[in-house]
């Protein structure tokens, strides 16, 4: 099935979110286009005379501003699109645009999943179910939408980088038609999982063990435009290589819908989304 096929081409990539600890988590609304431009604007007269940190904390900053964005991530021939928020928490809102139809709603430490008509059916005809990590058959499943989650943080991802290992300008490429300054940071893994202090126990305990298992290090590549803003990341660990990166695009930055939970007629169980996996 696709979600199972996603969450086994997805553990390679949940590794690479311990770059997303240092410099808070985002969520909910606020911000906008023109709060975007106008940190943009300050900044960028000064961006050719930034040394590569201080481009990446600018970056953070005017994202940070943002509040929001459309995203789409790819990884391993897969592509989810949808909406990011990560102003005091990391929200997300995820489909899948090949194959079967899945989906994936997380907010802060909180998964849903959800899919095609087979999903909806043994769910008793509600669209999404509520998972975690000590869930039985699925709890794997919870730990790697939640870290990929993580994984689309842009404040997250450029605070990580702009605070620990070593960063470097590679030069002026083309991103989206546009040129966009390329920056690479490699960074030493051990001990950021212990930073991702939003997320609760249980789910923090699951993480940092998926984190732990992934490498020494791990390499995050940001493109950054004349404004500061993000528009593509793109990371891979040491084990894993680059043939697992994950590429994450930003766009429509402070124009993003909000997310919010499922309505609670509408949500299922762990164990009713398990019985996916039964047959």
């Amino acid at each position: 099935m696709r979600v199972l096929r996603l969450a086994s081409a997805g553990a390679a990539a949940a590794v690479l979110a311990a770059g997303l600890t240092a410099c808070g988590s985002g969520g909910h609304g606020g911000g906008g286009t023109a709060d975007v431009k106008a940190v943009g604007d300050a900044i960028a007269g000064k961006a050719a005379d930034l040394d590569p940190r201080a481009a990446l904390a600018a970056s953070a900053a005017v994202m940070q501003r943002a509040g929001n964005g459309s995203l789409t991530l790819t990884t391993d021939g897969d592509t989810l699109t949808g909406a990011g928020e990560w102003r005091q928490r990391t929200v997300v809102d995820l489909a899948g645009a090949t194959r079967t139809s899945t989906k994936a709603r997380v907010l802060g430490d909180e998964v849903y999943l959800g899919g095609g008509s087979e999903t909806t059916a043994a769910l008793g005809g509600r669209h999404w179910a509520r998972i975690g990590p000590k869930d039985p058959v699925v709890g794997s499943m919870s730990v790697i939408f939640l870290t990929m989650a993580q994984l689309t943080n842009p404040v997250l991802q450029l605070g990580a980088a702009a605070q620990g290992g070593k960063v470097t300008k590679i030069g002026t490429e083309t991103v989206a038609g546009a040129p966009a300054t390329h920056y690479r940071a490699v960074e030493d893994v051990a001990g950021l999982a212990d930073s991702l202090t939003a997320l609760g126990g249980d789910q923090r305990a699951a993480v940092k063990q998926t984190l732990d298992s992934g490498g020494s290090t791990l390499t995050v590549d940001f493109w950054i435009n004349a404004g500061q803003q993000l528009v593509q990341l793109r990371e891979y660990g040491d084990k894993a290589g680059e043939a697992s990166a994950v590429t994450v695009a930003y766009t429509g930055l402070g124009a993003a819908p909000k997310i919010e939970a499922p309505a609670p007629a509408d949500v299922g169980t762990g164990a009713d989304f398990a019985g996916l996996f039964h047959s």
